[in-house]
């Protein structure tokens, strides 16, 4: 039983019980309806999106993303997408999550996106992909995370390396990486 000073909680997956550790002060949530406030704020951030590698013009929309999110709920019911709130002292930072999870082939697409500017380098990113991986290794079982990054982003490609994913691909305009799960050997 959780006397309040264990740093864990349990949410629900798809009919999981789904830990959630808190890391420092950060704490994560399944992505809501609640969000797309954030998802606008952000998304339509210069410093966010000067590194997106769609259309840096594009602004979205509160009616743009209410629309996503109806997508999003479709496949999140099919388990092909999950995405979470970060949080730092209650306060919503960013999101990160799973897009195209193939429970066949044992993979998925790992973004993150810290939307505020001022909590930015200050670990956030770090500790958000640690739960990130840990929960799509350890809860959902896949062998493999791929993502993309815009060459531009330095920081973004350094944390990666730092997290154990290595480059398979690069462009003009972006990286490829991967992470292997360490728990392919134990299979």
């Amino acid at each position: 039983m959780n006397n309040g000073s264990d740093p864990i909680f349990y949410l629900r997956y798809n009919n999981l019980a789904v830990f959630s550790k808190i890391y420092k002060m950060l704490n994560f949530r399944p992505h809501n309806r609640q969000d797309i406030t954030f998802r606008v704020q952000w998304l339509n951030n210069p410093e966010v999106i000067r590194y997106a590698l769609d259309d840096i013009e594009h602004r979205t929309t509160e009616e743009e993303q209410t629309q996503w999110f109806d997508e999003y709920e479709k496949k999140h019911s099919l388990g092909e997408k999950t995405f979470f709130t970060i949080f730092d002292e209650g306060t919503p930072v960013g999101f990160m999550g799973l897009s195209n999870i193939d429970q066949v082939n044992k993979i998925a697409e790992v973004f993150i996106l810290i939307g505020e500017d001022s909590y930015r380098g200050r670990g956030i990113g770090r500790e958000s992909m640690n739960y990130l991986t840990s929960f799509a290794f350890e809860t959902l079982g896949l062998d493999s995370l791929h993502l993309e990054v815009n060459n531009l982003n330095l920081s973004a490609i350094n944390l990666y390396k730092k997290l154990g994913f290595e480059e398979i691909g690069k462009n003009e305009k972006e990286t490829e990486m991967i992470l292997l799960s360490s728990l392919n050997n134990k299979r």
